[in-house]
Formats: structure tokens, sequence, C-alpha cells
């Protein structure tokens, strides 16, 4: 990162940058035992997941495509799952 990503993009406080970690009850981490789990959106390189996660090893137990109920993102638009149009296809991957 060079000086100037520094002048116009500030880093936020850290207060600012927050996720609910919603408690999953009654599951526990196959890799360590852990019955600390939470479920929480995050961004995945495949799009927006939801993922439950072990708090005390960080190890993916679960990752989710996020439903409506999700409400992630926050601005979803509106044609955010429909399929796409055959002319939107790649060639010959019909």
């Amino acid at each position: 990162m060079g000086i100037n990503d520094r002048m116009i993009f500030v880093t936020p406080p850290a207060d600012a940058m927050t996720v609910v970690k919603a408690k999953v009850e009654g599951q526990t981490c196959p890799q360590c035992g852990s019955g600390d789990v939470a479920r929480y959106p995050v961004g995945h390189f495949l799009g927006p997941r939801i993922v439950t996660k072990c708090q005390a090893c960080y190890h993916s137990l679960a990752v989710d495509v996020p439903t409506e109920a999700d409400q992630w993102p926050p601005f979803r638009p509106l044609t955010y799952a429909w399929d796409p149009s055959p002319a939107e296809h790649a060639a010959g991957s019909r």
C-alpha cells in the first residue's frame, strides 16, 4: 500500500467495523470440540455467504448461500436470485 492509498482511503475506526455473530446452540466444533460456534455473514470469493464457524479455532462448519431472511447483502437487488436469460449464458454452455 502506498502513501497515496492512506491519504485517499482512510482506515475506519475499529468500532465502525462490526459483525453481528449469532451463537449456534447445541453444536460443537469437530476440529477442537469447542461449543463456541457462531453464524455470521462474510464477503466470500464466490459472493456473499453466511458461515458457521468455531470461534475458538475458526474451523468452518458450513458456508451457505444467504436466504432472504439472512438479509445479506444488506442492499440486495430484487433480481439477485433470478436465473440468467439465454442471452447471458456463455457460448456453448447450454
